[in-house]
């Protein structure tokens, strides 16, 4: 069987541009445990994850995504989702404040 040349290096050109989007993407940033103070601030785990949309930062730009919070401080939540860029997923704590709920489905009887 024959192969489409045109195909190949259409899709291996756009292999390179993944791979190198992935090797040279800007690492994320959570908080610290310096900055949880897991000591003074027990985490307390939440029954069942909770729908929610949460900012997060990297070095030159923070976006918002889609996220489950899975745990919380007084001051900081844990969340998990998937880092959009490179379609894997993360989990890590961020600020309470770079967190808001997500409203409830449309028919969906409130949690």
């Amino acid at each position: 069987m024959g192969q489409n040349k045109r195909y190949q290096q259409f899709y291996g050109k756009r292999m390179d541009e993944r791979i190198e989007e992935f090797v040279m993407r800007e690492e994320l940033i959570m908080l610290t445990a310096a900055e949880l103070d897991v000591e003074n601030c027990r985490p307390t785990n939440f029954p069942e994850p909770r729908r929610v949309y949460a900012w997060v930062r990297y070095p030159s730009k923070a976006i918002r995504v889609q996220a489950h919070a899975i745990a919380y401080t007084r001051t900081a939540v844990k969340i998990r989702f998937l880092e959009p860029l490179i379609r894997i997923h993360r989990e890590g704590w961020v600020w309470l404040n770079a967190v808001t709920p997500a409203p409830n489905d449309q028919g969906a009887p409130p949690a």
